[in-house]
């Protein structure tokens, strides 16, 4: 009987068993190493660079030592980017969102265009620059539509559909590439930010407002009659719970998309899981507050406060692992395609950005092309970051747009993303779809100027949809009021 348990016990001993341990533990290290960096070194603090890819270039730097190269587990790294964009993604619509500004409606809808537009120009101009490599050198002609991926969605996206187009269309080191597309994006949002930012500043052209402490209440952490911090359950432990009890729903629907058995839907489920996170939170959550309404739950479970700590967490370890995935072999074989896709795909998207933005948003056009320039580069944390450098306290209506667009955007999206995995299929289909795209791009921005090309049917103009407001967000004890809107 003793010989039995001793066949049948694991080995704890083993490399295999604290294999998981190590990985992220140098995951977590890495973050440590990185926020001490971006504390410490003026350059990075004043870059704006996020901890989590600073931390990440370390480690990547460190793989150049063969001993460090075979301690990481490059699959396990990609498996964790893989999955903590759908995690992240949960957590974050998990949340009741609220707002501290009223937007009108068809203001958000354009604020999704030009995140669409953004996304389009990107898979526009990364399709050409891939078509003309594959003429010249051989290169994969689909390598364009991991921009839109890497810049629009980062690392995790980048790496999913990457890992796609090198399993199923030839596209040699292609999860590399898409981690490398990841990375640079998260440079260029950061680093190209903060250079226009001052810029601006030193034009005149932007007026940092000026920063208020405010005032944290117990309305900050929680809301009403939320279930207890600590019971027989933690509150903590039940947003854990409710994140991937959403994530394990998400892979059923995945299941259930391949039991048709039909290829293109098989390969668009499982490279869309952040997508699919998105839309079972939303309805996660409306059963919930249905449930809370109807007095069937009696206590509030969801708190937004944690569910951010969570969705930062997860975000925050995807970068760092899809920087410490990256294979040097790979990113050297596409260095050309590489360099030519992100130096052109962030110029265009530059200018694409700044003309849409100036357009669209009258009296707080820097503010907006920041957030939305950050977001479409790197993520939406990169955009508020930077919008937070000259508007402190969201005085303007910039932040709103954001965080509200998602449901349009994801409209406006939906031909592009529910076709990335056809349009790389082979080089008629990429030209097909090259052409669907500019269609679409082009009929975005018909929809975003209407005012301009139709000028006999709009009197109005961009600018009377928002003005400055004429009353003070500081109340006499200088505290910034914080009066959110449901």
């Amino acid at each position: 009987m003793q010989n039995l348990f001793l066949s049948t016990t694991v080995n704890f001993s083993s490399d295999h068993v604290w294999n998981f341990i190590i990985q992220i533990s140098i995951l977590l290290i890495a973050m440590l190493i990185g926020n001490i960096l971006r504390s410490r070194i003026p350059f990075f603090k004043k870059s704006l660079i996020p901890s989590a890819l600073i931390g990440g270039l370390v480690v990547l730097v460190f793989r150049l030592i063969p001993f460090v190269d075979k301690l990481i587990d490059k699959e396990f790294m990609q498996m964790v980017t893989y999955h903590c964009l759908g995690l992240g993604f949960a957590a974050i619509t998990l949340k009741n969102n609220k707002t501290t500004k009223k937007v009108k409606t068809i203001k958000i809808v354009e604020s999704g265009a030009i995140m669409a537009g953004s996304y389009l120009i990107q898979a526009i101009i990364g399709l050409l620059i891939s078509i003309l490599l594959f003429f010249l050198i051989g290169s994969y002609y689909g390598a364009g539509l991991i921009l839109p991926m890497g810049f629009g969605q980062g690392t995790g996206s980048a790496l999913s559909w990457g890992s796609k187009f090198e399993s199923g269309n030839g596209f040699s080191g292609g999860a590399s590439y898409g981690l490398s597309v990841a990375g640079i994006g998260f440079i260029v949002a950061s680093v190209v930010g903060v250079i226009y930012m001052n810029v601006l500043r030193s034009r005149g052209k932007i007026i940092v407002r000026q920063k208020c402490d405010a005032k944290k209440n117990i309305g900050d952490f929680e809301s009403k009659n939320e279930i207890p911090n600590s019971e027989s359950i933690d509150k903590f432990t039940v947003q854990i719970c409710f994140v991937f009890v959403v994530y394990i729903l998400v892979y059923g629907f995945m299941c259930l998309l391949r039991a048709f058995g039909v290829p293109a839907i098989n390969d668009l489920a499982w490279g869309l899981n952040f997508l699919w996170s998105v839309l079972i939170a939303i309805a996660f959550k409306n059963v919930l507050n249905f449930l809370n309404k109807k007095q069937i739950v009696k206590r509030a479970h969801i708190n937004n406060y944690l569910l951010d700590r969570i969705g930062g967490f997860m975000f925050d370890i995807m970068v760092i692992a899809g920087v410490v995935a990256i294979d040097f072999d790979d990113v050297k074989n596409n260095l050309l395609l590489l360099i030519l896709t992100c130096v052109l795909g962030t110029l265009v998207t530059f200018i694409y950005v700044y003309k849409t933005t100036k357009y669209t948003y009258k009296n707080y056009e820097a503010e907006s092309f920041l957030a939305n320039f950050g977001t479409v580069t790197g993520t939406v944390s990169n955009g508020m970051i930077l919008l937070r450098e000259i508007d402190p306290n969201f005085e303007t209506p910039a932040a709103t747009n954001i965080v509200l667009q998602q449901l349009p955007s994801t409209i406006f999206l939906a031909p592009l993303l529910l076709t990335l995995g056809i349009a790389g299929e082979s080089l008629v289909n990429t030209f097909i779809f090259l052409g669907v795209y500019t269609a679409l791009f082009i009929l975005y921005n018909v929809f975003l100027y209407r005012r301009k090309i139709f000028k006999k049917h709009y009197k109005d103009k961009p600018n009377d949809l928002w003005e400055e407001p004429t009353d003070t967000l500081i109340d006499d004890n200088n505290t910034f009021k914080e009066n959110n809107v449901e």
